[in-house]
């Protein structure tokens, strides 16, 4: 999966994300010929993560 970042005027960011390299290039050039001057392009990296939690609770007064 690829990512297209576009950064808006108003300073908030728009995320696109696409299937394959080459429709997130063509989108890529498309922004740049429509006058967009920031945008970002990123490859998504699958990653095995584990994470573990210990949840303590605090007694309640009775």
């Amino acid at each position: 999966m690829y990512f297209v970042t576009v950064s808006s005027t108003i300073g908030n960011s728009i995320v696109e994300s696409y299937e394959y390299k080459e429709e997130t290039k063509d989108r890529v050039k498309e922004l740049i010929r429509r006058g967009q001057r920031t945008v970002r392009m990123a490859e998504e990296i699958p990653m095995k993560i584990k994470v573990k939690v210990e949840i303590q609770t605090k007694k309640q007064p009775d």
